[in-house]
């Protein structure tokens, strides 16, 4: 059930009409609409980083996550573009101004109030990613034990990893020089979401298939709005359910290999 009636009456009307009046087409990683959506709050910027496969600046595919927040942003009829900065300045641009939208945010306790968290777009596990061939770390106690565990910074991985106790941390600003820091034998274990991970170590040079330890998280990433913004949860969450049940979620996940 959307949580929002609109997107409800939306969603009833297009399917006793034989799904005419609200057509979703993927194309080019955006969604065109055969019917006009509800007016809603002004969104001032929509900012985000390079995390590549999930959202990636250099390539003409832009990511999973960029190509899902930008179908939404066309369902609601807004047209601002997304705009690829480093992290650190786009959680200050989050911060410093009003109704900017940023993701991919990972939601955590030091975080819950400085955000609207407008909805969950994907689940992403956690792992120490080791060199081909090193032995898989399992753990806290493992990953103690090292010489250095790089992680990116700011993140909610380098929050994990200071909670856990860990001394041993290497802070780098980027996934792709954590991983190159990686591939040059200056840190032991990388630690931060799966999926950039992998990436970033193919995008760096590196050959053969990374040793990934059990997962010590699994963390969503979220779709999310600077504090004292007026978007509201619902008009995002109703977007992205109408985007699941028309397919374009599946489609998405299936092209970028993510499924």
């Amino acid at each position: 059930m959307l949580k929002n009636q609109k997107w409800t009456n939306a969603l009833d009307a297009m399917l006793a009409k034989g799904r005419q009046t609200l057509a979703i087409a993927l194309v080019g990683g955006a969604v065109a609409m055969g019917a006009a959506a509800p007016a809603y709050a002004d969104v001032a910027r929509v900012v985000t980083a390079s995390f590549a496969p999930l959202t990636d600046e250099t390539g003409a595919k832009k990511g999973l996550l960029y190509d899902l927040v930008a179908a939404m942003m066309k369902l609601q009829n807004e047209a601002k573009p997304i705009e690829f900065m480093s992290w650190a300045d786009a959680v200050k641009v989050s911060k410093d101004q009003k109704n900017v939208l940023i993701f991919p945010m990972t939601r955590t306790a030091s975080r819950e109030a400085d955000y609207v968290w407008l909805t969950k777009i994907f689940d992403m596990d956690r792992s120490y990613a080791g060199r081909p061939g090193s032995t898989a770390v399992k753990d806290t106690a493992g990953a103690k034990a090292l010489a250095g565990v790089g992680t990116t910074s700011p993140s909610a991985s380098l929050d994990y990893l200071k909670k856990q106790g860990l001394t041993n941390i290497v802070e780098f600003p980027t996934s792709r020089e954590l991983m190159k820091a990686l591939l040059d034998g200056k840190i032991d274990v990388a630690y931060q979401p799966n999926p950039f991970s992998k990436s970033d170590w193919k995008a760096v040079g590196g050959q053969g298939a990374l040793v990934l330890g059990e997962p010590q998280e699994r963390s969503a990433a979220y779709l999310a709005a600077s504090k004292g913004s007026d978007v509201k949860p619902d008009d995002w969450q109703g977007a992205l359910q109408v985007l699941e049940q028309e397919g374009t979620v599946e489609k998405l996940v299936s092209e970028y290999g993510m499924n």
